[in-house]
């Protein structure tokens, strides 16, 4: 599951800014030019106050700073032709022979970044959107595709987030696509010839081991 890979990609990532602090300097340096005593701040924070990773929206029992990743939207948006994906060839796999279907969906996950501080969410925000756009290449092998990323200041809404929390919002979109597996499709199906066989010149192992009684003869 994508938040899964979300919350994988950013516990990664803060672990190696605790790791590398001097990364913070390229970061907020090179990237943004603020000044040295700023960035040690900065560097300061994040190693007495390291932002925590949830799911689900915030919980007032949760302590700021940290990351909640939750699902914004999601909803089918490309198929193919009768949305066939072929069968299930795998012959160790219980489907074996199974019909598959397939569809292509658009996720969109947002990582809201909170904390006590304005500034403070600032930085986390900037961070945790650096740790996703490098992570971007570990999606890949996953079947995860068109990442992009865009971002916001949410207003105080105290359904969602205690009005006294800061919060910046990282949206996340990709698409990936999600394989179905119709239960049952591969009985009745025949496997296997019976009857004479052209000679392959080998055991028609493939088609059970049938007698080759027919040899052609160029």
């Amino acid at each position: 599951m994508i938040q899964r890979i979300l919350y994988k990609a950013l516990s990664a990532g803060i672990q190696y800014y605790l790791a590398h602090p001097e990364a913070l300097d390229t970061l907020f340096g090179d990237n943004f030019g603020l000044e040295t005593t700023e960035i040690e701040a900065i560097k300061t924070f994040f190693a007495n106050k390291t932002p925590k990773v949830f799911h689900g929206y915030p919980r007032l029992d949760q302590i700021p700073p940290f990351y909640s990743i939750v699902l914004g939207d999601e909803r089918e948006s490309d198929a193919v032709l009768g949305d066939e994906a072929g069968m299930d060839e795998d012959e160790d796999d219980p489907d074996y022979g199974c019909d598959q279907y397939t569809r292509f969906w658009n996720h969109t996950y947002h990582v809201l970044c909170i904390t006590e501080h304005p500034e403070a969410t600032s930085y986390i925000y900037e961070i945790a959107k650096t740790i996703i756009l490098e992570a971007k290449p570990t999606f890949i092998p996953e079947g995860i595709y068109g990442n992009l990323l865009s971002g916001t200041e949410l207003l105080p809404d105290p359904r969602y987030i205690p009005e006294i929390w800061f919060v910046r919002q990282l949206t996340y979109t990709a698409q990936r696509e999600l394989k179905t597996v119709l239960k049952g499709s591969n009985a009745g199906k025949a496997w296997k010839v019976g009857g004479i066989h052209i000679d392959g010149g080998d055991d028609n192992s493939d088609i059970g081991g049938v007698k080759s009684l027919v040899t052609v003869v160029p």
